[in-house]
Order: C-alpha cells, then structure tokens, then sequence
C-alpha cells in the first residue's frame, strides 16, 4: 500500500491519462469517429481513448484494446486501463469501442431463430448470423483504420460480453491469429444449439494456440437454491447459462497440448449485468500479472540496468519494445534524491527524458533534482524546457524563485 501511495504521489499531473479539462470546462476521455464500411455497407461509430502521453510524445506507442459493445462499455474500460496503468500494473493502452448498429446481426457467427429454451423468434433474430463478415470488417477495415490513424503496436486485445462474448469465442477459434489476448465475459455460447462448443471441441485439439492468452467469465445466473456442482445434471432452461460455461471449461481443460493460456473464473456474487465490470477488472490483472516490477519500489537495489531488464522481459512477452511507464521511473528518481543517492536519481530522470522527450513532467522532475543539488543554472534550463512543452503552474513558480534569486 505505502508503495501504491508513494507512486500516486508522484504521478506526472498533466499526463495521469487521458481525462483532460477543455476550455468549455467539460471533461474528455476520447474522441468519437466514424467509419465508412465497404464490408458492411455502412457508417461505423467508433469511441477512441488515447492515453494523455500519446498526445504530446510522439516515441510512445501503445497496445491496443477492441471492445465490443462499445457505447456501454467505453467508460468503465478506459477508467480501468487510465488507473491501472498510472499506477504500474498495466501498460497504457489505447481503447477501441465499437459502437452497435444491428448487435444480433454483428455479433452472432450463425443464423439461428431460436432462443436458449428452444423458442422461436424468428422476428427478434431475423438479421442473425452477420458474425463472419462483423469480423472481417474489424480485420480488414478497423484495425488497418486504427493502425494508420493512431500510434499503435502489434498487441491487441478483444473484449466482448453476452453475445460479444459469443463472438470473442468465436474469433479465438475461427481467427485466433487477429488478437493476442481474448476476453469473453459470460459469452452467451448457447447460441445455435451451441455450435461454438461443438467446433471449440474440434479445434482446441487440433490448433496450436502458442502466446495466447484467455480469460473467461461466468456470472452466477442460476436458479437459487442450485450449486455449480449440482447444476451439471441439472435440466433446467433457467440454468442453462451456467452449465454450458462449466461444460466449456472442460473443453479447455481436455486441450492441454494446443498451448493456450486461459483462465476460467466463476463469480458467485454477480449476475450477467454486473460481472462485467469485475470480469474487466480480473483480465487486466490477469493478462499483466507480471508486468509489475517484482520488487518493492522503495528498494535500494533497484537501479536503472534492473529496470531495463525487466522491460526487456515484458517486451518479449508482449512481442513489442515497451518503455517504462513516467511515473514509475518518476518515483524512483525522487525516492533516491530523498535519501541523497544522487547519481541514481540522475539515472531516472535522464531515463525519463531518454524515453519521452517530449515530456514537460520529465524535465520539471530534473529540474527538481538540480535544485537539490543548488544548481541553478541547469535547474532554470529544464524549467524553461518543461514550460515550452506545457504551462503548468507550479513549474512556473518554480522557474521564477530561481529567476527572482539571480
């Protein structure tokens, strides 16, 4: 806890994320844009979340997260990727939420009329089955878009719920190429007579599924009274969404050669409403459960050749070169300058501004360190430059004590 407070106490305030104030006074956390789709024959709305860094530094580049029903969903995902990775437990990531039009035709990779019970709907489920050409629109026409608009990196991450679940499943086993991470919260996989499960049972066997990653969610959304073990011979419709994820789970557990890292997680306090949230919350934790750095940040033995070690590593895991985030490397600097180890706080402040040349909070934090060290030439120099990067006012006030002195 003391280290997770020390890092918010040294977060950089004018790139926390990407909520910024604008001269309205209304808050922002994205951009709205809209796609013309060949594919589809029609105009996509998309929600996009750039990290605040993306803005100003033009070396960072960023993973990026596909998720889908995009309008429900874009607030909670981008406040969680903004927290987790200014606190360090994530890396910062660019959020794309697409935006529903006709969600049963999108996200269903079959034509089916037919509800879980067996009852038919043939005006509700009319469109259904457009799933494969949604998809095809997504590889072909919105990660290029995306690509070519924004600073990405080869990482990508797709998240779906319900029927979105449904068709993260489907990708994962269809198109496991198109994503690096999957998440499929409480998928509705009774879809067409569960045509998913059948061809998972197929391929999981057959596919080799080397580097990447599954996280699977089931809310609690039995009858009451009913218990994960006794629902498995159970026959009731009410219980069915349960039991085809428990029945899914050991479809995963059977495929043990195919080289897929997946996690199953049941959520006894949460139906399929509000598992969403949480379910969001546990991917990320556990798709980066070791991208912290595995020492506490107020050990002295942590050095800058440490720190380019274990970025080194989380970049081979991710398949790209990642940098380590400002605020941490910031906390280090000032946690060194605190106990007078000058020339490792040098180290992390000149690393900060190596890695993101562009950032008005990596030159105040050294001029900081040189007006520690009474060095106020140097100091005023990497004010000034902080400045010409961002107006922020107590680097002013700081800049013009030392001025005032001279």
């Amino acid at each position: 806890m003391r280290n997770i407070l020390y890092i918010l106490l040294f977060l950089p305030v004018i790139s926390f994320g990407q909520t910024s104030i604008q001269n309205d006074n209304k808050i922002s956390i994205g951009t709205i844009e809209t796609i013309q789709s060949n594919i589809l024959n029609e105009k996509r709305e998309i929600l996009v979340y750039v990290p605040t860094s993306g803005g100003v530094d033009t070396k960072t580049r960023y993973p990026v997260l596909y998720i889908l029903d995009g309008a429900s969903f874009f607030h909670s995902v981008t406040g969680m990727v903004h927290y987790l990775s200014a606190i360090g437990k994530m890396p910062e990531m660019i959020v794309v939420a697409i935006v529903n039009t006709d969600r049963v035709r999108d996200l269903t990779p079959t034509h089916s009329t037919s509800w879980s019970n067996g009852e038919q709907d043939a005006t509700h489920f009319k469109n259904s089955g457009g799933g494969e050409k949604f998809i095809s629109f997504i590889e072909r026409e919105l990660i290029p878009y995306i690509d070519s608009h924004y600073k990405t990196e080869p990482y990508r991450m797709f998240v779906g719920h319900s029927l979105g679940g449904l068709m993260v499943m489907n990708t994962l086993i269809n198109n496991p190429k198109l994503f690096n991470s999957y998440v499929a919260i409480d998928p509705s996989i009774w879809w067409d007579n569960k045509t998913i499960m059948k061809q998972a049972a197929i391929v999981l066997k057959q596919k080799d599924y080397t580097g990447k990653k599954l996280f699977f969610a089931s809310a609690n959304t039995m009858n009451k009274g009913m218990d994960t073990i006794r629902v498995l011979k159970d026959t009731a419709n009410g219980n069915l969404h349960v039991r085809d994820n428990l029945q899914f789970r050991e479809i995963l557990k059977n495929n043990k050669n195919n080289k897929l890292d997946w996690k199953w997680k049941y959520y006894n306090d949460d139906n399929h409403p509000s598992v969403l949230l949480i379910a969001e919350y546990d991917a990320l934790r556990s798709f980066f459960k070791t991208y912290e750095l595995p020492k506490d940040l107020d050990d002295r033995s942590i050095n800058a050749e440490y720190i380019i070690n274990h970025y080194r590593t989380i970049s081979t895991m991710l398949g790209y070169s990642l940098l380590p985030p400002q605020s941490i490397i910031n906390f280090l600097g000032y946690n060194n300058l605190s106990s007078k180890l000058y020339d490792k706080a040098y180290s992390f402040f000149k690393m900060n501004i190596d890695n993101y040349p562009a950032s008005a909070n990596a030159f105040d934090s050294m001029g900081d360190f040189y007006v520690e060290k009474n060095d106020t030439i140097n100091a005023i120099e990497s004010f000034e430059k902080a400045l010409s990067f961002k107006e922020v006012s107590e680097t002013r006030k700081k800049l013009e004590k030392l001025q005032a002195r001279k």
